[in-house]
């Protein structure tokens, strides 16, 4: 029972790329800001891990007004607390409402 191994030459772990969609990042934009509810300068905020080497998918994103993109950037949990906001819900409602709107679109 002395085999030997051969070592792998690929990288072990193998990250899945974050699902990419502009067409998505638009339909997000086009509401008014989940936190304050303003409906200018609104822009899709990636919700989900995007630190060092991390990305969030764009289907992960919410709308939100620069002014509550920029407070959400810099403490995501305590924007979340402060302004009761369930964002794992809120990504759900916006993927429900996305795929709604392409049903619509093929028929």
């Amino acid at each position: 029972m002395n085999q030997c191994f051969q070592v792998a030459t690929r990288p072990i772990y193998q990250g899945k790329k974050p699902v990419r969609s502009a067409r998505y990042l638009r339909f997000v934009k086009g509401f008014a800001c989940a936190a304050c509810r303003s409906t200018r300068g609104v822009d899709p905020c990636h919700t989900g891990a995007h630190g060092m080497s991390q990305k969030s998918p764009d289907t992960a994103a919410v709308p939100l007004c620069r002014s509550c993109h920029d407070s959400f950037d810099a403490d995501p949990r305590g924007f979340a607390r402060e302004h009761q906001l369930d964002i794992p819900r809120l990504i759900e409602k916006f993927n429900a409402l996305w795929r709604e709107k392409q049903k619509r679109s093929a028929a």
